[in-house]
């Protein structure tokens, strides 16, 4: 991560986690995207072509990466992996990244911020909750809908930049969050396909990305995969 967020030019970190809000304002949420006067419900399909398009990067640098997820049904707090100050006596580059953006208004260059369980009634997603989204919610536009109010939760508890469109996809936990969002939308699929997505919104451009959300209905299509249950990711580096 840290090679990730030392590349000044397009290929680093500091310029993909633009994409979501400033400086590119690509971002689609609750159907709405600032680029195009179209409504739709593209939140699922853009941000999993987002995780696909970081992942590419990172494994241009290290081939063996892959994104984490952050489960908080059973971590009710932020990853140790994500939190702890120094990994191997190096200072944690998943504690916040440095964002740079002089084009914005007012200008942006500092550190990310959290401030984790301190919003008054922000709590995150539930196992009972999730489960009964993946189990018994069989409609996608009432799945795609509730997945998306979860997911705002998650950003209204994490706190500080993740609270800001413009400033979240900054803040690393932002990746291994959206990530679990995708895992449920995976495991939603296994219990109701791929092929129950709407016809009229399947060859919309996903931009910048250069997919359309028909390009990333199948993850295995995409060259990942999800585990049925989470495992930790350890704080040592290689060994």
């Amino acid at each position: 991560m840290k090679q990730a967020e030392d590349i000044p030019d397009r290929r680093g970190y500091n310029h993909i986690a633009g994409f979501h809000g400033a400086p590119g304002e690509y971002c689609w949420h609750h159907q709405f995207n600032p680029r195009t006067q179209v409504q739709a419900r593209l939140f699922l399909p853009w941000h999993r072509a987002y995780l696909w398009w970081l992942e590419q990067a990172l494994q241009g640098l290290v081939s063996s990466v892959a994104l984490p997820y952050w489960d908080w049904t059973e971590i009710a707090q932020i990853p140790d992996a994500y939190d702890s100050a120094q990994i191997d006596g190096q200072p944690n580059p998943l504690v916040a990244s440095r964002m740079f953006v002089p084009t914005a208004n007012p200008p942006m260059d500092r550190l990310t911020t959290r401030a984790p369980g301190t919003t008054p009634g922000a709590a995150l997603p539930t196992a009972p909750e999730i489960d009964d989204l993946v189990t018994n919610d069989t409609d996608w536009s009432s799945f795609s809908d509730r997945l998306e109010d979860f997911h705002d939760n998650v950003h209204v508890w994490v706190g500080g930049d993740m609270q800001d469109i413009n400033t979240a996809a900054f803040d690393p936990v932002f990746f291994a969050h959206h990530t679990m969002i995708d895992r449920v939308w995976y495991l939603w699929q296994v219990n109701n396909g791929t092929d129950n997505f709407p016809s009229e919104l399947l060859d919309l451009p996903l931009t910048p990305f250069g997919k359309t959300p028909r390009d990333v209905l199948n993850v295995q299509a995409l060259g990942y995969e999800y585990a049925a249950s989470a495992s930790p990711v350890p704080l040592e580096g290689p060994q």
